[in-house]
């Protein structure tokens, strides 16, 4: 008599820690452009609509005032968007255009932005109406990383961390007040901070293989240095993210979190990004700098590095840690959520993540994903695998691939479309001791795999 089985749960997305011969079924080989769900299923990546072309000259994409914010050196920009605001930022001594914009926050109703230029030079500036709008006291770092926190501005001064007066972020010196925490004392390696974070309502100093955990208030006789953390750190100071009640951020290892790094002091294989730590690798070397971005309609962590995402999918409710892959087609320069939108911008194009829609502005993207090699609970047994059944929304091809030793080896694809249990089984006749479903879709509207069953015949063992 023919046995079933059915695969409905897919937990822990895309991992790679294990050969695709041997990993366990809730996890994928592949998966890009879709991701997991609350329900455990896969489904595809929403799309994405151009809401403008921005006029020339600006850098930089940051949410306040009700509008995303725009900056540009010198003479008169305006956006012909309404949505849009532009905002000059002048270089102190001599004209240069804007780079890039490094990050930025809203400081008691106004930007706090770090602004490189042309020449590689670094300047903070807030734009609170004062001129000029740069920061002009003398121990400001102007580093590429600050953080708002204890009511302060912290940025990067090589082997300090400085903050600056409560209330005041253009005052760096009041005796105090201001001042700075010598984080680079006592380091056994690097002593420079590279990047900056927040863990609850403490700061995170990281170096390029150390993070220091502070406790920080806005009175400077109460820092306290919590914990060093020795062995992790990081050197991409855009994929610092708070996520979860965690902080994840993007280490010369891969994907890392401070709760997992703090409480054990030290990184193991299941920290929360060693799934995709081969995936990442090679991106690295190819000098990217990596941006990121919180996706509140997803609960999702996305961090791109050149034109690839990589979104991590967490729910403590319902269990699920899951990474995916997702490829816009675009290199993106920024992110930035507004009234729980979110967009980001690429070159002089402004996109949005629209739900509402399952192409990238109207053009059709591929949503690939591929199981690992299923062997029905039953390794080594040789199996005649008669018939298929699939729930799905919307129309997805599948194919098998059927040889772990040639994943080359692989069926032509048959088309999937709902529900297929009621009209009887889908005939497959194929023999082997475990198969790897891989299904595709360049569809234009929505897809989700929800189950995936079996018919099968055990032969023995090989």
């Amino acid at each position: 008599m023919a046995k079933s089985i059915t695969y409905d749960q897919w937990d822990f997305g895309l991992d790679r820690r294990r050969g695709r011969s041997v990993a366990d079924a809730n996890r994928l080989y592949e998966c890009q452009n879709a991701h997991i769900t609350s329900g455990k299923v896969m489904k595809k990546r929403p799309g994405t609509t151009k809401i403008a072309t921005l006029e020339t000259g600006t850098k930089g994409l940051v949410s306040a005032g009700g509008k995303l914010q725009t900056f540009y050196e010198s003479g008169t920009v305006s956006h012909a968007n309404s949505l849009f605001n532009p905002n000059q930022v002048s270089h102190p001594t001599i004209s240069q255009s804007v780079l890039r914009v490094h990050h930025a926050e809203v400081y008691a109703g106004y930007v706090y932005v770090s602004i490189e230029y042309a020449d590689n030079s670094v300047w903070h500036h807030y734009l609170d109406g004062s001129s000029p709008t740069h920061v002009e006291d003398v121990n400001c770092p102007h580093s590429k990383s600050f953080i708002k926190l204890s009511s302060k501005i912290w940025g990067i001064g090589d082997e300090v961390t400085r903050f600056t007066k409560t209330d005041a972020p253009r005052d760096w010196t009041t005796a105090n007040d201001a001042g700075f925490l010598p984080t680079g004392r006592g380091q056994t390696g690097s002593r420079d901070v590279l990047a900056l974070g927040q863990y609850q309502k403490q700061l995170v100093a990281q170096f390029a293989d150390a993070s220091q955990v502070w406790i920080t208030d806005p009175d400077p006789d109460l820092h306290v240095l919590k914990q060093t953390i020795d062995g992790i750190g990081c050197r991409y100071p855009g994929s610092v993210r708070g996520f979860g009640g965690d902080m994840l951020f993007l280490s010369d290892a891969g994907y890392r979190s401070i709760i997992r790094t703090s409480q054990n002091d030290s990184m193991t294989d299941n920290d929360v990004g060693s799934p995709i730590d081969t995936v990442v690798e090679p991106l690295l070397a190819g000098g990217n700098t990596p941006i990121s971005a919180i996706y509140k309609g997803g609960g999702q962590y996305w961090c791109a590095v050149g034109s690839a995402i990589h979104v991590y999918t967490f729910s403590r409710s319902n269990k699920i840690r899951a990474w995916s892959e997702y490829e816009m087609g675009v290199t993106i320069d920024a992110f930035s959520e507004l009234d729980g939108v979110l967009y980001f911008r690429s070159g002089d194009d402004v996109f949005k993540v629209d739900e509402s829609v399952s192409t990238d502005d109207g053009v059709a993207f591929e949503m690939l994903v591929e199981m690992p090699f299923v062997d029905f609970k039953k390794p080594g047994v040789l199996k005649q695998i008669i018939g298929m059944d699939a729930v799905v929304q919307g129309s997805v091809e599948i194919q098998f691939r059927y040889d772990s030793r040639d994943p080359s080896m692989i069926t032509e694809k048959m088309t999937i479309n709902g529900d297929t249990r009621p009209g009887g089984m889908i005939p497959l006749g194929l023999t082997s001791t475990g198969i790897a479903p891989v299904f595709t879709s360049n569809s234009s509207s929505d897809v989700q795999i929800d189950s995936i069953t079996f018919y099968y015949e055990e032969l023995g063992v090989m």
